[in-house]
């Protein structure tokens, strides 16, 4: 007992010491700010709205702004920098914008700022693959019709409005950032680095004012965006700080000390004991998924019995209230529950003795097998079921080495399965929220072309045919398409290549001091709030 109350003191100093001098600088002479503190648990992974397609999704969501807003809850689109929007026929959009948008550095929103943002994340991916331009691949062009007009030529049919709603490679800023970064092409890698910096050229309703990607963020209200006068709340923050606090504990420090308006990252544990202490829980459905990936390039994980013997050896029933206190929900395929293309019967069941047969069929019935699993560091639930699995496959003769790393870590782990699969792990888990509301977003983890994500190592033509073809088919003949994207889940299924362990119901911790609503949380992108809404009381 002694160890774990010296264990917390420490936290609390250490936590008590990272936030002194913003408290500091707060307490000086001049003006007090509304301030609230947001704590994240992982870095931020980067900042170009055209680049980003990791964690800095939390940062963007409130410093930039799309054409549209879509609900899943609601199947219901809510205008952003576009007021209106036609599907004149199958290949053309036009969408009219919002007058009176500014720039954070003042210069206005037009219909060429647009065409630029697009057509940036379309070549950004299209000339170095990266960043998630891939989205804008039925794009032919954007023209610019006037200044608050822009027209959308398309290849194919495609449901542009839900794309244009993606929170990532779709957020609209100043072209000023060419001649910021004194550069001439758009996919020019200076113009990356310039955000990198610490700059934002969003029209949303924060800045950024302080870039520290492994510690805090600083997010300084934006007092020219145009929306203040509709959300109406006088109480909202000035001074939002992004805190990267990676030991769900020292959240939970945090939040007690006062250091800590909203925790993300609070161990599910110890949810109810808050509540008890005037701490407000805020539960929210998501399309947050963890999918457990086979490396299907080294052995054993190559064999189709083995992966099959490893799923059946999962105690799935145990999973969301053994691993996650209730706050989640089973998984089914790859496509998340509730979700588009979503099928529910693709589970597979606790048997062991199924999976002794299926080891036997594999040739490793008896034998001593050593596999690893890598997860990330901090994610309580990754190390429970990882724990959890390894006493399962014990019983089969199957020794599990879990090794745990940072988010970054992991994902070159999970990368190098390309460039040497010896080095990537046996199985890996990879976390995932959704680009833009189509199971083609779920499903490309598998597509051989996404040597970026696809930790599998997992190359099938038939596969990448459906899933492709279903794409095109979005925008035409919808039901059609997700009945193939149904039977490529179909074919992961039968073949063990990766399978969705649970959604995740996302739980935020609370101070008193703050009141934050569901409309301050974006349904479709967990951890991205929109601070305008909170009030700091």
């Amino acid at each position: 007992m002694k160890s774990i109350r010296l264990a917390a003191l420490a936290m609390a100093l250490a936590l008590a010491v990272g936030f002194f001098a913003v408290f500091t600088l707060l307490r000086s002479p001049g003006p007090q700010v509304r301030l609230l503190v947001y704590a994240y648990r992982d870095p931020i992974t980067g900042i170009d709205p055209s680049v980003e397609f990791d964690t800095g999704l939390v940062v963007l969501g409130a410093v930039y702004e799309p054409l549209l807003y879509y609900n899943p809850l609601t199947n219901s689109f809510t205008p952003a920098l576009a007021e209106r929007w036609l599907r004149v026929n199958e290949t053309y959009w036009v969408f009219k914008l919002r007058e009176g948008v500014v720039f954070h550095d003042g210069t206005p929103m037009t219909a060429e700022a647009v065409r630029f943002s697009i057509l940036r994340s379309k070549a950004v991916y299209e000339e170095r693959g990266v960043g998630p331009g891939y989205i804008w691949d039925p794009v032919e062009d954007v023209l610019v019709l006037n200044d608050t007009a822009v027209g959308f030529k398309l290849r194919y049919p495609a449901p542009l409005d839900l794309i244009a709603s993606s929170a990532y490679g779709a957020y609209i800023y100043s072209p000023r950032v060419l001649e910021y970064a004194g550069a001439a092409d758009p996919a020019d890698e200076s113009v990356r680095l310039w955000f990198e910096r610490g700059r934002s050229l969003g029209s949303g309703p924060y800045y950024i004012d302080y870039y520290d990607p492994l510690n805090e963020v600083r997010l300084r209200k934006f007092d020219g965006w145009w929306g203040w006068a509709k959300v109406d709340n006088p109480r909202a923050p000035e001074l939002v700080i992004v805190k990267i606090v990676g030991e769900p504990v020292t959240q939970v420090v945090g939040l007690r000390g006062g250091s800590i308006h909203i925790a993300t990252a609070v161990p599910r544990a110890e949810v109810r004991a808050l509540v008890g202490e005037g701490f407000r829980v805020i539960k929210q459905h998501t399309y947050y998924s963890y999918t457990l990936m086979f490396n299907v390039r080294r052995w054993p994980t190559n064999i189709t019995e083995f992966r099959l013997a490893v799923l059946h050896a999962i105690p799935w029933g145990e999973l969301i209230d053994g691993v996650l206190h209730g706050f989640g929900v089973p998984g089914s395929g790859v496509v998340p529950y509730g979700y588009p293309g979503y099928v529910d019967d693709l589970r597979y069941e606790y048997n062991l003795t199924k999976a002794r047969e299926l080891l036997r069929k594999a040739g490793l019935e008896g034998a001593r097998v050593k596999i690893e699993i890598v997860i990330t560091a901090g994610y309580e639930e990754e190390e429970m079921f990882s724990r959890l699995l390894e006493s399962e496959l014990r019983k089969l003769g199957i020794e599990l080495e879990i090794r745990s790393y940072p988010w970054e870590v992991v994902k070159e782990h999970g990368a190098a399965v390309w460039r040497d699969p010896e080095e990537a792990p046996h199985l890996i888990i990879n976390d995932w929220w959704p680009t833009y509301p189509t199971p083609y977003d779920y499903l490309y983890l598998l597509h051989c072309s996404s040597r970026e994500w696809n930790w599998a190592g997992y190359c099938n033509e038939e596969l990448d045919e459906l899933l492709d073809t279903a794409l095109e088919l979005e925008g035409l003949e919808y039901e059609e398409a997700l009945r193939l994207y149904e039977r490529a889940q179909r074919i992961v299924f039968e073949e063990g290549v990766a399978a969705a362990l649970w959604t995740i119901v996302q739980h935020y911790v609370v101070s008193p001091k703050v009141k934050i609503g569901e409309e301050a949380l974006n349904p479709l992108y967990m951890y991205v709030v929109w601070f305008q809404y909170v009030e700091v009381l």
